[in-house]
C-alpha cells in the first residue's frame, strides 16, 4: 500500500505527529510519500498513493480534499484540533486505525464538491473545487452588496446582504451554520445557499436538489471565498457558476472513527448546561 503523509507546514503538533508516523510505517516495511498539500505541486509519484494520513485540524483536510480528490486519493484525517468534523480518528486511536488501513479494513465515504467557476467579461479567469462552501461577500468596504441570483438560468433574487454562502451538505456544519442555515447530513448531494446578514431581504437559506446550477452575479466590488482558504477579487458584473462537481472527496472510515450524529451531538446540538 502506497501511503499519502500530509501535514501543515506551519503547525509543529503536525510536523512531530507525521514524522513519528512515518518512523513506524517505514519499520513496517511502507515507505511514505511526503505530501505538498498544494494541487499544482503534485507529483505523479504522489498520484499513484493509495490513501492519505493528513495530520491536522477540518483546515488541514478542506486543503488535501481540494488536492487529492480529483486523484481519487481517500483520506484519513487524525484530529488534532478542536472541531474534527472532517476528521476520522483521533491521534490517541491513529495506531488503531492505522492497523485496520493497513488490513484493509476500512470503507469509503465519498462527499460531494462544489465546482466553482468565475467569469468576468466571458472568460473563465478561476476554476476551482470546494468541500465546504463558496462564498461572495463584502471586501474591505463596511457595506452591503448586491447579489443577483440565478437558478438554471433563471432570475431568481436580488440580495441586499453581506455576502451569500452556497455550501454542501459538509459545509452545511461551518460558516453557513453560524448565520443560521440548516444541519444536513453529509451524505447528502443537496446544495443549500444562506445570505449573510441580508437587509430587507428574504432571510432564510434555500436548499437545492443536487443537479441545480446557480449563478451569483455581483454588482459591486466584493470577494469570492472557497473553503476560507482561497480568495479571489471580484468586480461588478462578474459571473460566479456554482453546480456539483463530477469529482467527489473520498474519506476512508475504520471502526474507530465517530458517528456523525454523535459529533453534532457532542459539539453543537448540546443540552443546556452540558
Amino acid at each position: 500500500m502506497r501511503i499519502a503523509i500530509g501535514t501543515r507546514p506551519d503547525w509543529p503538533a503536525s510536523l512531530e505527529a507525521a514524522r513519528a508516523v512515518t518512523d513506524k510505517l517505514r519499520k513496517a516495511g511502507h515507505e511514505p510519500i511526503q505530501l505538498a498539500l498544494d494541487s499544482r505541486a503534485l507529483t505523479k509519484e504522489v498520484e499513484s498513493a493509495d490513501i492519505a494520513f493528513v495530520f491536522g485540524g477540518d483546515g488541514t483536510v478542506l486543503r488535501a480534499a481540494r488536492a487529492l480528490s480529483p486523484f481519487e486519493i481517500p483520506i484519513l484525517g487524525i484530529n488534532l484540533g478542536r472541531l474534527g468534523f472532517l476528521t476520522m480518528t483521533t491521534i490517541d486511536q491513529f495506531d488503531e486505525a492505522m492497523g485496520d488501513v493497513l488490513a484493509g479494513r476500512f470503507t469509503i465515504e465519498e462527499r460531494a464538491l462544489l465546482d466553482a467557476r468565475l467569469v468576468r467579461s466571458g472568460k473563465e479567469i478561476v476554476r476551482a473545487l470546494a468541500l465546504n462552501d463558496v462564498v461572495v461577500a463584502r471586501g474591505k468596504e463596511v457595506r452591503s452588496i448586491n447579489v443577483a441570483v440565478r437558478v438554471d438560468g433563471e432570475p431568481l433574487i436580488v440580495y441586499w446582504a453581506d455576502g451569500l454562502i452556497v455550501a454542501t451538505a459538509t459545509g452545511s456544519t461551518a460558516y453557513g451554520f453560524s448565520v443560521g442555515g440548516p444541519l444536513i447530513l453529509p451524505a447528502s448531494r443537496a446544495i443549500t445557499m444562506v445570505p449573510i446578514a441580508p437587509h430587507l431581504s428574504f432571510g432564510n437559506a434555500v436548499v437545492f436538489d443536487p443537479d441545480q446550477v446557480l449563478e451569483l452575479e455581483t454588482q459591486e466590488d466584493s470577494v469570492l471565498s472557497l473553503d476560507g482558504q482561497e480568495e479571489h477579487d471580484l468586480h461588478a458584473g462578474d459571473l460566479i457558476t456554482v453546480r456539483r462537481s463530477q469529482t467527489v472527496a473520498r474519506f476512508a472510515r475504520t471502526a474507530h472513527a465517530r458517528p456523525f450524529v454523535e459529533l453534532l451531538r457532542e459539539k453543537i446540538l448540546k443540552e443546556p448546561g452540558t
